[in-house]
């Protein structure tokens, strides 16, 4: 594993670690294994975008492209339920 693609633990719910072109640094209250699938899922939204726009601009595409996808889950799933979850009256 390149030093790019670490996640450091600071300790306390704390890390530092690289999407594109930037480290930042966090606290969050979610579990490590957690948080470590979503930076990768970040960092693969944004590494998948061309490198010359801007940090910026990758991480909206990433940010829209994340929301679509969620979006797209979301309607699956009310598919789904009212497939499966039969209706009672």
């Amino acid at each position: 594993m390149d030093e790019g693609s670490e996640i450091k633990s600071l300790g306390e719910g704390r890390y530092s670690f690289w999407i594109g072109r930037q480290r930042y640094t966090l606290s969050t209250k979610l579990e490590a294994a957690r948080f470590c699938r979503v930076v990768d899922t970040v960092r693969e939204l944004v590494d998948g975008f061309p490198s010359n726009l801007s940090q910026d601009e990758r991480l909206v595409l990433a940010l829209m492209a994340f929301s679509h996808k969620l979006d797209e889950l979301g309607e699956r799933v009310d598919e789904l339920a009212g497939r499966f979850g039969g209706d009672k009256d």
